[in-house]
């Protein structure tokens, strides 16, 4: 056996051998998933939705790495190719694999990140119900729906008058964690 071919051999069950244990690992084959959602105050937003995957992540090294030495060793023996030829070939197939494996899992993420968060954007000019009495120029709460889920949050009056419970408001301002809300005429 060559030297390439023993490279070919090693570089496939190291990369697809990394592949599994990573996926072992992070729980791919557990079959369960896990959704975190808080409860009482707890508001969350976000500034938009965007996806990160980095080129150079474990899946698309371990892809490069296991297409090289698979693809590699194909070029040789199947096609006789000649060594200069199936090394280069073998290179450019591992690098065309790998991104096409980065752009579809980034694909696959940026489909399935959707939020029922509520941007701070959208919250402005949305009708609410005060649920805890706003004193004057003292903190209560209001309850909204944005994106089709019922949040609650600190609010106190623009104007600091009082507001009573059940009073419709509008958001006008959020400052830090609190609304800023006006009483509906």
């Amino acid at each position: 056996m060559e030297i390439v071919d023993v490279l070919y051999l090693v570089c496939f069950f190291v990369g697809f051998g990394f592949a599994l244990l990573s996926a072992l690992l992070t729980g791919v084959f557990s079959g369960g998933a896990e959704a975190h959602v808080g409860a009482g105050h707890d508001v969350h937003v976000t500034a938009g939705d965007s996806v990160h995957f980095p080129l150079l992540s474990p899946v698309t090294i371990s892809m490069f790495i296991a297409s090289f030495g698979g693809t590699g060793y194909i070029y040789k023996h199947a096609l006789g190719l000649p060594a200069v030829t199936h090394i280069v070939l073998a290179a450019v197939t591992a690098c065309a694999l790998a991104l096409a494996v980065a752009w579809l899992i980034y694909k696959i993420f940026q489909l399935t990140q959707g939020s029922s968060e509520a941007i701070v954007a959208d919250l402005i000019g949305v009708e609410a119900e005060v649920i805890t009495a706003i004193p004057a120029e003292g903190l209560g709460e209001i309850a909204y729906t944005a994106k089709q889920a019922r949040y609650s949050a600190p609010a106190r009056t623009s104007d600091g008058k009082s507001l009573g419970p059940h009073t419709p408001v509008k958001i006008v301002r959020i400052l830090g964690g609190t609304y800023i809300v006006e009483k509906v005429r």
